[in-house]
């Protein structure tokens, strides 16, 4: 005869609960409170410990088996809805639990077979998440569009579609889901992480950074939220807060390739790279197919003296990628640092060629050309000093896109190139420049911004408003703040948002 199922504990914290002196019930209770709160590894704690006591406890069994899967441990949720098989008692969704659980495993053709026949949103979310397993993008689409269609719950079909829209580039699509999950459940980490995701790719940086602080605020023990907000952290140069972030990333997963890149991120931010290196280095292997994390080591071994294992690193990337800008530029420092002057000018003529280029292509290119004897050299010399006026206005021009599509961070870097050529007294440039600083939270940086375009037009309504407000939003002085509203005010009696702004500020 078979010896009746007792429930396998899993090893993690398996040693503290002989120490546990409550009863399987008041156990229960608390892995109950604690799975409420997202605390899911305590609630793990407690419910393997009360099953140790009622191994076929069925409510136990299926609050373990949804543990597990918030924990992303397929093969543990699969033990406890095999044993809830066998007691009869598997939940009325326990076909798309077994479906999460394989997926988790990376069992596709499993999870498809788990819900076979079924046409519910929650399982056209894992038929299409299945399909992208393996590979047949097209399929995944469908499944997609079909659960939406669908009855049953639709928060995490939108999030996961919102996810799937966004690795395809249609950016629009995304957010349009990303709305729809956070409309459908606010305070589900899929919604927020997704929505996260997409506003940091769309480049409204202060609402990507909003929702990954409420994730984590609401699931503080999510590595996506705590990846997620360190990237945006990164994208915002706000370092100083990004490297607490990332220690306690790495006290929890040393090995995380993710967080080895950020680390990296945040080094190469301030100067250390040989820090930087040194990171990456160490993981080299888990970053092999991230093209973010190749480009940060070939600079940093570039930085570090290396050239020429930097330019196996960029040569391998340019072969693949021969659009990827920042790629060849690099190229072409290695091999001008190398001793191949002539190599760097054919590397980076693609680039400087463009009526488009930037200052910093073109003075690599005269540079190179200088040193290979090139007859260019002094033309490009020339440009790279004097931008020309189709560099410029493609600059504005994707300023001005970036700024209408609320990208800010790609209004940033247009505005920042545009600066960096130009002799950095351009008001308009200023004050946008301030307006996307201060959309993104760096209010401070907003306002330095600002009180240099006001010192260029005291008299124009829009940056004495800019100014205005970002005192008042920085704390600065008030009564300064207040007339410097009031005189926009004046000037442009019509415009409401000076006028809100002067209200808010004159009521303190």
């Amino acid at each position: 005869m078979r010896k009746p199922y007792r429930f396998a504990l899993p090893l993690v914290g398996a040693a503290l609960l002989t120490a546990c002196g409550a009863n399987p019930q008041e156990q229960f209770a608390q892995a109950q409170k604690a799975f409420a709160a997202h605390e899911y590894t305590t609630a793990r704690i407690n419910l393997t410990s009360a099953l140790r006591e009622e191994p076929n406890n069925a409510t136990m069994l299926a609050l373990l088996a949804r543990t597990q899967l918030e924990l992303a441990d397929g093969e543990g949720a699969i033990v406890a809805l095999d044993q809830l098989t066998r007691l009869n008692k598997l939940p009325q969704d326990g076909a798309i639990l077994y479906g999460e659980a394989q997926l988790l495993k990376g069992q596709f053709k499993d999870a498809l077979a788990r819900i076979d026949g079924l046409a519910t949103a929650p399982a056209m979310r894992i038929r299409a998440l299945a399909e992208i397993g393996l590979d047949d993008m097209a399929s995944a689409a469908d499944a997609f569009a079909k659960g939406l269609d669908a009855e049953g719950d639709k928060t995490r079909l939108y999030a996961d579609f919102a996810r799937f829209k966004l690795t395809l580039g249609d950016r629009a699509g995304a957010r349009k889901l990303a709305d729809q999950a956070m409309v459908s459940g606010p305070k589900q980490i899929d919604s927020l992480l997704a929505f996260g995701a997409v506003t940091s790719a769309q480049g409204e940086l202060a609402q990507a950074l909003d929702a990954y602080d409420k994730a984590l605020k609401l699931y503080p023990r999510s590595r996506a939220a705590l990846i997620g907000k360190a990237g945006v952290l990164g994208d915002l140069g706000r370092i100083a807060e990004l490297e607490p972030l990332l220690k306690v990333a790495a006290s929890d997963t040393p090995d995380d390739p993710d967080v080895g890149y950020l680390l990296a991120r945040a080094y190469a931010e301030k100067g250390d790279w040989k820090a930087a290196r040194n990171t990456l280095q160490k993981m080299e292997g888990a970053l092999a197919d991230r093209t973010d994390a190749q480009v940060l080591y070939a600079q940093s071994l570039l930085k570090n003296g290396q050239v020429e294992l930097a330019q196996a690193q960029l040569n391998s990337l340019v072969r693949r990628l021969p659009g990827h800008r920042l790629g060849r530029r690099l190229l072409a420092e290695a091999q001008l640092a190398g001793g191949d002057a002539a190599g760097a000018l054919a590397t980076i003529r693609p680039l400087s060629d463009r009526p488009e280029a930037t200052a910093d292509e073109v003075a690599l290119a005269a540079k190179a050309a200088k040193v290979a004897g090139d007859p260019d050299a002094a033309t490009l010399a020339k440009r790279s000093r004097f931008p020309t006026p189709e560099t410029l206005a493609s600059e504005l021009g994707n300023a001005d896109a970036a700024l209408k599509a609320k990208n800010w961070k790609a209004a940033i870097d247009a505005y920042d190139r545009i600066l960096a050529v130009t002799d950095g007294k351009n008001v308009l440039v200023l004050n946008n420049m301030a307006y996307a600083q201060s959309e993104v939270g760096n209010k401070k940086r907003a306002l330095e911004f600002a009180q240099k375009a006001l010192a260029l037009a005291p008299g124009n309504a829009s940056v004495l408003d800019t100014t205005g407000w970002l005192m008042v939003e920085t704390g600065g002085d008030r009564a300064k703040a207040v007339a410097l509203l009031r005189k926009a005010a004046q000037l442009a009696p019509d415009n409401r948002t000076i006028a809100d702004h002067l209200a808010k500020a004159s009521k303190g």
